[in-house]
């Protein structure tokens, strides 16, 4: 329990004790290191906002990236704890948080992943490890198809792999054990609750209290509703992803996922995690889409066993 203890440390979360911890969405915090960043001026004329934290060390340097909409602060307890022993790399991507929308039209993943790759060169780094949050978990698959030589390892929490399968519905199939077939309980996205529409539309409302918004950190505030917008043109069409393109991920990865997510059905965590080569994959209980927020001493204890855990090539070990 030490390991799990010293993770948790950092700011606590209070909740509603009203609703269930998976309908209740957590807000932004501050990084401890005053929220004190800087731009990455692109040659296309965009501006990406980015922090540093914490020291180089014997570590692999982990670079955080954040869920769709939103920004780097959505990760300031998995930033403030991981800075303790490493250096931490964060991003607003392109158009949200601090990263202004402007200079470009459409919001596409692989643009986004240029961005960090443009983002290491630029800070000198050769090779991180990815914790990424929903968007930010598809940005660093991304990266480990395409950029194999930059990544050491991804922990994805709240991916998906196909636009048109990333929300429940009724059609929301799950592996059956027993057929290995996909089946589908339509009512309860294959777990064993009901979604509580009031407690969902409260949360909306509890997020209209966090300070950390595009219309509060943009140096383009009138713009947000356009970036909304476009990010949501983005999620009707990407991405788009099969077993050959995940069959290009050669480092470790863990799939993770919450088992109340609302946001991404389950089937997406089992084929990725059954289509990414010796990807592992972990169900974290009574949590929702935003886990990191909901539970963030059992998430952050599992983000540092992950960056701690040595593989031999394929399987892990200590």
């Amino acid at each position: 329990m030490d390991g799990l203890a010293s993770a948790a440390t950092g700011a606590s979360i209070n909740y509603n004790s009203s609703l269930p911890r998976w309908e209740w969405w957590p807000d932004a915090g501050p990084l401890d290191n005053g929220d004190k960043g800087q731009y990455l001026n692109l040659s296309s004329g965009i501006d990406i906002w980015y922090t540093t934290i914490g020291q180089k060390s014997n570590h692999t340097p982990v670079l955080l990236l954040h869920g769709g909409m939103g920004n780097s602060n959505q990760m300031y307890l998995q930033a403030n704890m991981l800075a303790r022993s490493r250096q931490v790399i964060l991003q607003d991507t392109r158009g949200e948080g601090r990263s202004p929308y402007a200079n470009f039209d459409k919001f596409h993943y692989d643009d986004f992943t240029h961005d960090a790759i443009a983002l290491l060169d630029h800070l000198n780094i050769p090779r991180v490890a990815v914790v990424g949050w929903s968007d930010g978990a598809i940005i660093g698959l991304d990266l480990a198809m395409n950029y194999s030589s930059r990544v050491e390892r991804v922990f994805a929490h709240g991916a998906n792999l196909q636009a048109n399968m990333s929300r429940p519905g009724l059609k929301d199939p799950i592996i059956n054990s027993e057929s290995g077939s996909l089946d589908a309980d339509f009512a309860t996205n294959g777990t064993t609750y009901s979604v509580n529409g009031d407690g969902l539309t409260k949360r909306s409302k509890k997020r209209a209290t966090d300070v950390y918004t595009c219309a509060s950190l943009s140096p383009l505030p009138q713009n947000c509703s356009a970036m909304e917008a476009g990010v949501s043109l983005m999620w009707s069409t990407e991405p788009s992803w099969g077993p050959e393109a995940l069959a290009k991920i050669k480092c470790p990865v863990w799939v993770v996922d919450g088992d109340h997510d609302t946001s991404v059905e389950r089937n997406q965590a089992d084929a990725l995690a059954a289509w990414i080569p010796f990807a592992g994959q972990l169900i974290l209980p009574q949590v929702g889409h935003p886990a990191l927020l909901e539970d963030p001493k059992f998430f952050n204890f599992a983000v540092e066993y992950f960056l701690d855990m040595k593989y031999d090539g394929v399987l892990p070990y200590y």
